[in-house]
């Protein structure tokens, strides 16, 4: 199971901050489910554009210790896609196409993000089951623990 962690959700577990309990119990469970936690190549880009040159450069050095999505589909050539996420996004709404992209070509099983943009989206497309609020993520996996 591959398991994609939006660039919010990677601040939040790397920034210098106690972090929530519910993150905590669900990065233990999916180590324990064996889970591959990975992030999408975008995401150090995404972090690239943080005007705090001192968190910048601590967060890209963090990131770099997570395996990266291996060659992530692009979603430029697939109008029907781009039609229902929008063409014409800034570089932030762009960067979260091509990550939910990834999710909707199968090249990872889930997201979990609190982009409840991203979540809108994946509901237009059909995928809403597949990306996951924190909360959500810990009850699936919960379960998935106890299952297995």
């Amino acid at each position: 199971m591959r398991v994609l962690l939006d660039t919010n959700i990677f601040i939040y577990r790397e920034d210098n901050h106690v972090l929530s309990e519910n993150l905590q119990e669900l990065l233990r469970i999916l180590s324990e489910a064996k889970a591959e936690v990975i992030v999408h190549p975008l995401s150090l880009e995404d972090l690239q554009r943080d005007t705090d040159n001192k968190r910048k450069k601590v967060m890209g050095s963090k990131i770099k210790a997570y395996p990266f999505l291996e060659t992530p589909p692009n979603p430029k050539d697939d109008l029907s896609y781009l039609n229902i996420v929008g063409i014409n996004a800034g570089d932030n709404d762009s960067i979260d196409n091509i990550i939910l992209y990834s999710i909707y070509r199968d090249a990872a099983d889930f997201l979990i993000t609190e982009d409840r943009g991203i979540h809108k989206k994946a509901s237009k497309l059909g995928i809403i089951d597949r990306i996951l609020l924190i909360d959500e993520a810990l009850l699936l996996f919960k379960n998935y623990i106890q299952i297995a």
